[in-house]
């Protein structure tokens, strides 16, 4: 049961700089003994993991990561252990992706308005899987001399509410977790700091409405959020009988100095932290 595990990893079947399988063989380098791919709005790359993990005798769990609102910005809903096959559940990832590709186009004109133009052929030639995130803006942005490096596409133009930033039409967070619920799946709020909010009261208020949407647990150890915020969102996921979870948030070259299963040094999750969310798995259904 204290056996490390990371439940928060990502591919270049979303923004991640892995493969499937090279993220399990790294998996398996740096002694997990599970892995949970949390890709951006799809379950793509869970068969080519699950093929590579055969060979390391690593447990490969279903995990997406679905974006979502909240009436303050974007939210972020970690998936697990639910029916890969629940046609409900990958209509509203399709729904996800549709309007991401929305959101590209918006991202194109604003990029041309702004000098830096890159075609979606330039971007495309990056992607892997079926999502296109801002990362692949980023490298196109590279490779056309508009920048020197990812981040400083990222800087200028690309991050939340930048000049080229654009936002995707999402379902609301308690949709997403709803549509988790009934696919017999567990849901975790991810980095909830993300979320921005004004103060703990309003951080409660948000966390109580997810809860009783059916959300089981909130991602307490992300590299993002310092040990002040982790005892904060720990004590609040114990008040409303939410699991305490966590992950490394790994995307490897796309986020330098985030390691799979450590973070950046401060992550350590054991499977009995799976064990938890598992057995409340369609709990709430």
């Amino acid at each position: 049961m204290h056996r490390p595990i990371d439940l928060h990893a990502h591919t270049t079947h979303s923004d991640g700089s892995l493969t499937p399988t090279e993220l399990v063989d790294l998996a398996a380098e740096v002694g997990l003994a599970a892995l949970a791919l949390t890709d951006h709005d799809t379950t793509g790359g869970l068969p080519e993991a699950r093929a590579a993990a055969e060979r390391h005798g690593i447990e490969v769990l279903a995990g997406c990561e679905i974006t979502a609102g909240v009436p303050a910005g974007v939210a972020h809903v970690l998936a697990y252990a639910f029916d890969e096959e629940h046609d409900a559940f990958q209509g509203l990832l399709s729904e996800v992706r549709a309007g991401r590709d929305e959101r590209n186009d918006r991202i194109h004109a604003k990029l041309e308005k702004l000098g830096v133009p890159v075609s979606e052929e330039d971007v495309r030639k990056h992607a892997v899987g079926c999502i296109v995130a801002r990362p692949l803006f980023a490298m196109a942005m590279v490779d056309r001399g508009h920048v020197d490096t990812m981040r400083q596409a990222f800087d200028h133009y690309l991050r939340d509410r930048g000049p080229a930033y654009a936002r995707a039409p999402v379902p609301s967070a308690e949709e997403a977790i709803g549509q988790v619920v009934a696919a017999g799946g567990v849901a975790v709020l991810a980095h909830p700091r993300s979320l921005k909010l004004g103060g703990e009261q309003a951080y409660r208020e948000a966390f109580t409405r997810m809860r009783d949407a059916g959300l089981v647990g909130l991602e307490v150890d992300h590299p993002s959020q310092d040990a002040k915020l982790r005892r904060q969102f720990g004590a609040l996921a114990d008040e409303l009988g939410l699991e305490r979870s966590g992950g490394s948030d790994f995307h490897g070259a796309h986020k330098p100095g985030i390691a799979l299963g450590t973070g950046n040094g401060t992550i350590a999750v054991t499977y009995a932290t799976w064990a938890r969310l598992l057995a409340r798995a369609g709990s709430a259904a």
